[in-house]
């Protein structure tokens, strides 16, 4: 009994001790009659197939069910900018046409022409002339004196032209050189030559410009020795290659306006050159005509017969082999 008693009496003694350490819970004001909101309390169903059915409990004190108004509220519309000021002002623009279609346009690759090997030859050519012009200046200024007949003293600075080989040889190295671009240019861009390699019509537009100049050369000489007429044939040659020499000068700068210039551009030159060519052309004929008139007595039909056997008929002769054979 004794022990029964003891065991109520601890039993007791350690519910009293539980109750005074609990913490106050905080009570409501004086008047205030609202109960506390209960916690909601969320239940989570994991669709796991190997949890199905386990539902997981969370109390979330601070959560508010929302009200079903809220829930079964619809999106407002969007808001229709077209009249608006904003959409009114983007219509107006002169420049852009905001509102309108879609336009599809075709891009085509753009082809790259390289012409690094143009540029090289044409850069080769006018360091020739450079050199020319600085190692024998006062042949070059007497070429142009003799050319433009700016002097009386024509027959003194032809000799001194005559007494520089080697002048006379690099300028007629770069007329066959200019020649045989232009004659390229010509027949690749004007005669339907597109097909063909330009470097392989520019070798042999040099090759029959010089087959061409040397021929002439050659066969003058042979007929000034023949008929005993070397100093009628020397001026001739003479004003020839003259004339040759200043069309190469004056046909550089167009070749190179031709050759990298917009189509615009190159058919300026082109024309420009053309009509170059023409004109000393012209003016050689002239020139050697005169001069024979007062050499020998030659009417202007056996002069014209010459110029139809000697100058215009070769010429005809390669262009027609290079359009036929390259």
């Amino acid at each position: 009994m004794k022990k029964i008693v003891f065991l109520i009496l601890i039993h007791c003694g350690l519910l009293q001790g539980a109750g005074a350490q609990a913490p106050d819970l905080p009570r409501p004001a004086a008047g205030d009659t609202s109960a506390p909101e209960k916690p909601v309390i969320q239940q989570v169903v994991i669709p796991d197939s190997a949890k199905a059915g386990t539902v997981i409990t969370r109390i979330d004190s601070g959560a508010v069910q929302p009200s079903r108004d809220t829930i079964a509220a619809k999106p407002s519309p969007p808001v229709d900018f077209s009249t608006t000021g904003y959409a009114k002002v983007l219509k107006s623009h002169p420049n852009f046409n905001f509102f309108g279609k879609g336009v599809f346009r075709t891009i085509s690759p753009r082809l790259v022409v390289r012409k690094e090997g143009l540029f090289y030859l044409l850069g080769g050519l006018f360091l020739l002339l450079g050199v020319v012009k600085a190692s024998f200046g006062r042949y070059f200024s007497n070429l142009f004196t003799v050319f433009f007949r700016a002097s009386l003293k024509q027959k003194q600075m032809r000799e001194q032209l005559l007494q520089t080989p080697l002048a006379s040889l690099l300028l007629n190295l770069l007329f066959v050189g200019v020649g045989g671009l232009y004659a390229a240019f010509v027949i690749h861009d004007r005669a339907a030559g597109g097909q063909y390699n330009f470097w392989l019509l520019y070798g042999y537009s040099v090759a029959g410009l010089s087959a061409l100049y040397l021929g002439k050369f050659f066969i003058l000489k042979l007929l000034g020795w023949t008929l005993r007429m070397e100093n009628t044939t020397d001026t001739y040659i003479f004003i020839v290659f003259l004339c040759n020499k200043v069309l190469a000068i004056f046909l550089l700068p167009l070749l190179l306006v031709a050759a990298f210039a917009r189509p615009e551009g190159v058919t300026v030159a082109m024309t420009v050159s053309l009509v170059l060519v023409v004109g000393i052309f012209i003016y050689r004929y002239i020139s050697s005509y005169g001069y024979i008139t007062r050499e020998v007595k030659a009417s202007r039909f056996h002069f014209f017969l010459y110029l139809c056997a000697f100058e215009v008929a070769p010429l005809l002769l390669i262009y027609k082999v290079l359009l036929k054979f390259v």
